[in-house]
């Protein structure tokens, strides 16, 4: 049998995710900081007081925050602003740290930059520091949020229109790629 194939066109997701990553000032450019009209939009970074829930390898209960830096909503941006009667629950996926320059190689980060990963989303530091910190979220990590828990969130940053365009591309190619079953 062959793989079967992505619903998209492959080879045009590939090259819009190449020439937006490719942008000069697409580091500079990926967080905005103009206020929207709506509380949340998806691709806000956000820090809410909780753990990642998981389930172990005997299907157990457990709550992980190692290294947990915060969450990437995913949830539409209408979703997010219609009444909790509407939809009452959000996707997340929660942000891990990588560390510094120093402490992430030339090569990795290069590969980070481009967004060749298809189930991390390379997140350049919302913060300057000293020290340029490197983020990603794992798209492999959903969790549902009650949208009632917002409340208490902090947003750490909110996308440009480039940085949810790359999230976008990045999320149609994660969710929709070519299963590989027979690979």
């Amino acid at each position: 049998m062959e793989r079967w194939p992505p619903v998209y066109d492959a080879v045009e997701l590939a090259g819009q995710i190449k020439t937006l990553a490719a942008r000069d000032a697409l580091l500079e450019d990926f967080f905005s900081d103009r206020p929207a009209s709506v509380a949340w939009c998806q691709g806000d970074v956000v820090r809410l007081p909780a753990v990642i829930p998981i389930l172990n390898e005997r299907g157990a209960a457990l709550a992980d925050n190692a290294h947990l830096t915060g969450w990437l909503l995913l949830s539409n941006t209408c979703d997010l602003d219609r009444s909790l009667t509407e939809v009452e629950w959000a996707q997340a996926v929660p942000i891990f740290q990588l560390g510094t320059d120093e402490n992430v190689s030339d090569r990795e980060l290069l590969a980070l930059r481009r967004y060749q990963y298809s189930r991390q989303f390379y997140l350049p530091a919302w913060v300057r520091g000293p020290r340029r910190r490197h983020y990603v979220a794992d798209l492999t990590m959903p969790v549902t949020v009650s949208r009632r828990a917002l409340a208490s969130a902090q947003r750490l940053a909110r996308l440009s229109m480039t940085g949810w365009l790359l999230l976008h591309s990045c999320l149609v190619r994660f969710l929709a790629r070519g299963d590989g079953r027979f690979d």
